[in-house]
């Protein structure tokens, strides 16, 4: 089996254990890149490889986002948690007044800004964006000092 084999096989069977082709599968990058560095191929190889077994892999932030011809066109829903503007189920967070500021700055924003925003927060860990929120909350709500 060639090296370039070995990794497919290897992303075939990790994708398939979580659903594929009925569901979009997402891998971590580092994991899929680190496979290929040891095996001597390229990322590039491997997913052109995988799309001719009408298997699309595309990079997208810290993943590898794998979907069959049949889910191409569906959108991905991420978890509130991956999402950064949805503060649904965070206790406490002033939503309304946040969403608004939030709104209000972003309009006075370029599209490159936003697009770089978007980048930075994309990289945050899911505890780097609580620890976000949480400080933003505060801001908009701060604890009255006799309670803290």
């Amino acid at each position: 089996m060639s090296e370039t084999n070995a990794v497919e096989a290897s992303i075939k069977h990790s994708i398939t254990k979580n659903g594929f082709p009925e569901k979009i599968v997402r891998l971590p990058f580092k994991p899929v890149y680190q496979s290929c560095k040891s095996h001597d191929t390229s990322l590039t190889a491997v997913l052109k490889n995988l799309e001719a077994e009408e298997i699309f892999g595309k990079i997208e932030g810290d993943s590898i986002e794998f979907r069959s011809p049949a889910s191409l066109n569906r959108q991905t829903e991420k978890p509130a948690e991956e999402n950064p503007m949805d503060l649904s189920g965070v206790q406490g967070a002033p939503e309304s007044d946040l969403m608004k500021a939030a709104r209000e700055h972003m309009a006075n924003m370029t599209p490159e800004q936003q697009a770089e925003i978007q980048k930075k927060v994309d990289n945050m860990s899911p505890e780097e964006k609580a620890n976000l929120i949480k400080l933003v909350s505060q801001q908009f709500n701060p604890i009255p000092p006799e309670t803290k």
